[in-house]
């Protein structure tokens, strides 16, 4: 049961989000900044800023690295879209 409530969780932590905000909350969690981000996921710099916001605001957090430590605390890794799960 414990384990069972503790996937459940996992699997809720990131329902709020589009596959787009779960990738770049991926890059975040990497350390990437905006700016490396927009490159590399080929969006201007600022709709990067505002999916960041977006995140922040879906998840209840304030700042990047609380942004972070969440993803890593809840494996982002494993809910990557299909096209970047290998990357």
């Amino acid at each position: 049961r414990v384990r069972e409530a503790s996937r459940k969780a996992t699997d809720e932590a990131f329902a709020a989000l589009s596959d787009q905000e779960i990738r770049i909350l991926a890059l975040i969690s990497k350390g990437q900044t905006n700016k490396e981000i927009a490159s590399d996921i080929f969006l201007s710099e600022k709709t990067v800023r505002n999916y960041v916001s977006s995140i922040l605001s879906k998840l209840n957090l304030k700042t990047r690295s609380e942004a972070a430590a969440y993803a890593v605390r809840h494996n982002i890794y494993d809910y990557l879209p299909t096209d970047l799960a290998d990357s």
